[in-house]
């Protein structure tokens, strides 16, 4: 992409989805027209469920390029390998992941990592007795994993990868806020389950983010999610929630089942944002920024 940290410019975005991925519906308030770089990109909330997104999606293709090749670079400042700092944080995290896990889970579960990285979590399982193994779209680290680790790690987006076996518990870390068809994923997820198994996402959780104001906000995270959308999101492809994890990132772990009324959940989502607003936002970006320097925290 040109001119990627050039302020005030626009992205170069070919165009994708325009109505809100959850729930389809075509009515969104603005919340902003900047991201954390300065640069033009416009973020929306939906007027029915309060999902937070790029307006409009970039398409899937423009995604997948940049996923593939850019990302780690660009966002992460890494090249081919992770660097032993990053290694260390997600082993750190790997650890307090699995501390979650449901207490009646197998102690020789099968789990599958859904976007694993360089795959420190399916290592961490392994080294607890669990039988794991994930998908990463990103070459480099995928090799890494594979090759370097040794661990069962397959190359590959979740729209192109397939597996015969069921698992018993399903991960997603950091990842469904990367994508433009979170339904079309977890329903895909959902065909890798067991009857009675789990599916653990976590992503960042919107409800904290807006201390940060636009700061929040860039290009590699198309998707905000709140305790609430995420709720909403499983419950369109059949999922319940056994656990909430409401720390600064929001998890939940699901398994199949009846949720609750899908109004009920969009309610409490839009009450859950009602403050994100176009000029909250941009005033509590200065806000944070300022208070940064002065070495205050901020107030919404």
């Amino acid at each position: 992409e040109k001119m990627k940290f050039i302020p005030f410019t626009s992205y170069i975005i070919s165009e994708g989805e325009k109505n809100c991925p959850l729930c389809g519906s075509e009515n969104y308030q603005n919340i902003s027209k900047w991201d954390r770089r300065f640069k033009k990109l416009k973020h929306v909330k939906c007027e029915t469920c309060a999902f937070i997104r790029h307006h409009p999606l970039p398409n899937n293709e423009q995604l997948s390029d940049y996923y593939s090749k850019n990302y780690r670079k660009d966002y992460q400042n890494v090249g081919l390998r992770p660097s032993d700092r990053h290694i260390i944080k997600r082993k750190k995290e790997a650890q307090n992941r699995i501390s979650k896990f449901p207490k009646n889970l197998s102690a020789s579960a099968s789990i599958l990592d859904f976007g694993c990285g360089s795959g420190e979590f399916v290592a961490s399982c392994q080294d607890l007795g669990y039988t794991a193994s994930g998908f990463e779209p990103g070459e480099s680290y995928a090799n890494y994993a594979a090759n370097e680790v040794g661990l069962d790690v397959k190359l590959g987006e979740w729209q192109n990868v397939n597996y015969d076996d069921k698992f018993d518990l399903i991960s997603s870390f950091h990842v469904f806020e990367h994508l433009t068809d979170p339904v079309g994923a977890l329903l895909k997820a959902k065909t890798w389950l067991k009857p009675n198994g789990y599916i653990f996402l976590e992503t960042p959780n919107m409800s904290n983010a807006l201390k940060k104001g636009f700061g929040s906000l860039h290009f590699a995270h198309t998707l905000g999610f709140s305790r609430y959308s995420m709720e909403y999101l499983g419950a369109l492809v059949g999922l319940k929630v056994v656990k909430t994890i409401n720390d600064y990132d929001i998890g939940i772990i699901f398994t199949p089942g009846k949720s609750r009324p899908l109004e009920a959940i969009a309610e409490n989502a839009r009450t859950d944002l009602a403050y994100w607003t176009n000029r909250t936002v941009n005033r509590q970006f200065f806000r944070y920024s300022i208070s940064k320097l002065v070495g205050k925290r901020p107030k919404y």
